[in-house]
């Protein structure tokens, strides 16, 4: 069924790769992005699967003749067809070597849980400021065979594309955390290289974590994980609230109100790590960072005077042994400092969220599947400036850093 499916959609609409396009990531703009899918690739959607259907793609103005499509299933992000569901795609699943502007895969999420618009995109800038490789996102407006879903945020993918443009060296093991409840930071699944089906790169950190006595841990896990890099994706993680990221988790009273569950979440979510051969040491790479600026979810939110230097998930397994040692943790105070006095930025980020928030304003939320109005994007964009204004204070003050 699917290569009849692309074979008529190649027949369709010729055969030609598209043409080079300007940043597909500019945030400055909302992006156009159009899918044209057949009814009975339309069927094989939803329910959503791992099998991706064929879609004519324009972005921008640009066409790619025939590319690969699925709906997102993450639990932010799931809906079917007959709601405002998230997409993922990948532009060279049936072609080999198409691209736009060198990327081959990106997602459309449908911002479910955040109705400003900006959270994770304010967080990915703070993880730039920090040295962080992350993702780029923008806005877009999606149409689907000819209907306007509406508003998302246009995320890319982190895949062997990715890994050539950010590392000198991008023929690591890449993997992604499965965001299961029973799932440690060492049980993650591949991503690249899986015909090679090589992990022993990963079973070499879960037994430094497991086998390695309290004494000598740090220096173990150090020889294999970036530890550094590791303080600041967790420096990082407190300033913004990211408690469904990789270490940070948030404290009572961190939840208004507090949920009906532990208090504590034991998810290791919403990150990647990468082997990078140039030291032969993985470093975290943070990913789907929508629940932050104030965002607990649904029905409560993150109190920006929670705790910074808190303890890790249960299931954070490398950071739960380095939080055992006092002199990590110190290090980790100083660097959530450095990170409030050399990267926050309360007027950079403010800027940025009122450019975001000029381009929702003259969007109009207007699509036929959008969850919020206007209004309701109002109250909660003041929600995360309101965080942003009072996290830094807070902060500060939690740590002694004076004024």
């Amino acid at each position: 069924m699917t290569a009849l499916l692309v074979g008529s959609a190649l027949a369709a609409c010729g055969g030609s790769e598209p043409s080079s396009t300007g940043e597909l990531f500019d945030a400055s703009t909302v992006h156009e992005v159009e899918m044209e899918i057949a009814d009975d690739a339309l069927d094989l959607l939803d329910p959503p699967s791992d099998t991706r259907v064929p879609t004519r793609l324009t972005v921008d103005g640009d066409v790619v003749p025939v590319a690969g499509v699925r709906l997102k299933r993450g639990a932010s992000q799931f809906e079917g067809l007959d709601g405002k569901p998230g997409f993922s795609i990948r532009i060279d699943e049936f072609v080999d070597g198409l691209d736009i502007a060198g990327v081959t895969r990106f997602t459309l999420g449908n911002a479910r849980w955040d109705a400003s618009f900006v959270a994770e995109q304010l967080t990915y800038e703070v993880f730039r400021a920090a040295g962080v490789p992350v993702a780029r996102t923008a806005l877009a407006r999606v149409v689907l065979n000819g209907e306007t879903f509406g508003l998302y945020v246009m995320r890319e993918t982190y895949d062997e594309a990715w890994l050539a443009r950010t590392f000198d060296q991008p023929g690591g093991n890449l993997y992604e955390s499965p965001g299961t409840a029973d799932a440690t930071d060492t049980d993650l699944e591949l991503r690249t290289n899986e015909q090679r089906d090589d992990t022993g790169d990963l079973a070499a950190v879960a037994e430094a974590v497991a086998d390695t006595s309290a004494a000598h841990a740090r220096e173990a896990i150090e020889e294999l994980v970036d530890v550094d890099e590791l303080l600041t994706v967790w420096a990082v993680e407190a300033m913004t609230g990211h408690w469904d990221g990789y270490a940070y988790d948030i404290t009572e009273p961190g939840l208004v109100p507090p949920p009906a569950r532990p208090a504590g979440n034991p998810y290791v979510n919403n990150f990647y790590a990468y082997d990078d051969p140039a030291d032969g040491r993985f470093v975290i790479i943070p990913h789907g960072a929508d629940l932050t600026f104030g965002l607990g979810g649904r029905d409560w939110v993150v109190d920006p005077t929670t705790s910074a230097v808190a303890p890790p998930k249960q299931n954070a397994t490398i950071a739960v042994r380095l939080w055992e040692d006092p002199s990590f943790r110190r290090e980790l105070a100083a660097r959530i400092r450095w990170t409030l006095d050399e990267v926050w930025d309360d007027e950079m980020l403010g800027r940025y969220a009122d450019d975001l928030a000029d381009l929702v304003r003259a969007d109009g939320l207007t699509g036929t599947r959008e969850h919020v109005t206007l209004d309701d994007f109002e109250e909660a964009l003041a929600a995360r400036m309101d965080f942003l204004a009072r996290r830094g204070p807070s902060v500060r003050a939690e740590l002694g850093a004076g004024s």
